[in-house]
């Protein structure tokens, strides 16, 4: 089976009808980027800097086509974390919105939306909370 973008995943998972059929579709297509997403979503001690949606260029490029994808933008998604050590001590709010451009101009349109949601802490999908992130992965989350 390939490997699916995380748009597609969560396209998926709002279709499914009940909640054991949406910890399947995540449970099925666990990855990297899935989890980190989920991760960097709910965790309540990961918080970002993005306070709004930039405008930017969405990506019209057909599915599988774009320039870059998630595993590689969430690569440097550390640039947008509050308080990580590997954040230059230079990098200004300005430069970090540029660079967060150059990634969501990269991505295919609802991969760039994804990873928006993530930062802004909000997917806008119903049902995926932490309950069933945590049913289903168990320990990427803490318990609260």
């Amino acid at each position: 089976m390939a490997i699916r973008n995380v748009y597609e995943v969560i396209e998926e998972f709002k279709k499914a009808k009940n909640r054991n059929d949406r910890i399947a579709v995540l449970k099925n297509n666990d990855t990297y980027a899935l989890r980190q997403v989920l991760l960097g979503t709910f965790h309540p001690g990961i918080q970002f800097t993005v306070t709004h949606a930039p405008e930017f260029k969405r990506e019209k490029m057909p599915p599988g086509m774009s320039y870059s994808h998630m595993t590689s933008a969430l690569d440097r998604v550390y640039l947008f974390t509050k308080g990580n050590p590997r954040v230059p001590e230079g990098l200004t709010d300005q430069r970090k919105m540029e660079l967060l451009l150059q990634i969501l101009e990269s991505l295919e349109e609802p991969e760039a939306d994804v990873f928006l949601g993530m930062l802004q802490k909000d997917l806008k999908v119903p049902y995926l909370t932490v309950a069933i992130v945590n049913e289903t992965f168990p320990g990427l989350l803490p318990q609260s």
